[in-house]
């Protein structure tokens, strides 16, 4: 078991240009193994966290936007990036919503992030190895809530 940081938690971008704050966790961690998702983030996969959109502050710089058109679904997602380095810190919902995908690498303290679940395994590096009893998705899930649940569980939440 991982146990949270204490609220408020800070962030940014490689080159220090661009910084937030958090204000609360996430309401889960998953990793996406999507082709899109390693071309991005520029390794095998990505680590996300959903988090209300008024819990997450910019404190310094201010972000580019550009919007991401899926290959399979089409939707188009907004990405939000520093715009000196390029780093993306965090994705908007197709349509918006009241939370964000907040890429969870850009964060300071990496060190209590323990992923609930895993998506887009059947497009995952053929070395990747989940830890056994991982939840695994071959491609998006239809719905979050039992990765929800597990990572809760694992972070010993409830």
């Amino acid at each position: 078991m991982s146990k949270l940081p204490q609220f408020p938690i800070e962030g940014g971008c490689a080159c220090g240009q661009a910084r937030y704050s958090l204000s609360a966790p996430p309401a889960l961690v998953y990793t996406c193994h999507c082709a899109e998702c390693q071309v991005l983030s520029a390794s095998a996969f990505s680590t996300n966290g959903p988090v209300r959109k008024d819990a997450l502050t910019v404190t310094r710089g201010e972000l580019r936007s550009w919007v991401r058109v899926a290959k399979l679904s089409g939707n188009k997602i907004p990405q939000h990036v520093c715009p000196n380095c390029g780093v993306r810190i965090f994705t908007e919902p197709p349509g918006g919503g009241p939370s964000v995908t907040l890429r969870l690498g850009t964060l300071d303290d990496t060190s209590w992030i323990r992923p609930g679940g895993a998506i887009w395994m059947a497009e995952a590096q053929p070395w990747i190895c989940l830890p056994d009893g991982m939840l695994s998705y071959p491609d998006q899930p239809a719905d979050f809530r039992p990765m929800a649940e597990a990572w809760r569980m694992l972070m010993d939440l409830d």
